[in-house]
């Protein structure tokens, strides 16, 4: 009787530690997993000598508003950009929020001696930004990534 405790107690301890060990494997792969997605949430491209393109897909959050601008400034200096290009076709929804954190991004952009051109503003963007008396001060926009880029390039000459 005393050994059938005794050997209880040891296969509950030793259930105990694998649960532990399988929690702490998951807890690794969740966050491997949020940083990939993290990386996955702000692609940034580089297009020509001087010029990164980073596509925004989904929702704006706070926290991924900041995610944007860490990996904007960051590739800014990595990559000596003087120009960045945001696209936001793919952002649904913009209300003063995203605007606001949009500006921000802009002059931390200009604060580290580039400049923002906000492509992929889309009529009902443009109306929603409008109605909320939102203005993006003397942001470059276009309406399509394409526009963007080819006025970039005409400036500089063409791709270098």
């Amino acid at each position: 009787m005393v050994w059938d405790g005794v050997l209880m107690d040891i296969t509950e301890s030793v259930r105990l530690q694998e649960a532990e060990r399988e929690a702490a494997a998951q807890q690794t792969i969740i966050r491997e997993q949020s940083q990939m997605l993290a990386e996955l949430s702000t692609p940034l491209i580089p297009i020509s000598a001087g010029v990164l393109v980073m596509p925004l897909i989904g929702a704006i959050s706070d926290r991924r508003a900041q995610q944007v601008m860490e990996t904007l400034l960051e590739g800014i200096v990595q990559y000596q950009a003087e120009t960045v290009l945001l696209d936001i076709t793919g952002v649904k929804t913009v209300d003063t929020a995203v605007a606001n954190a949009l500006i921000q991004v802009a002059r931390a952009v200009n604060l580290i001696g580039a400049h923002l051109v906000l492509t992929g503003i889309q009529p009902r963007i443009a109306q929603t930004l409008v109605q909320l008396g939102v203005s993006l001060g003397d942001i470059v926009t276009y309406s399509t990534l394409q526009a963007g880029i080819a006025s970039i390039l005409a400036k500089q000459g063409g791709l270098r």
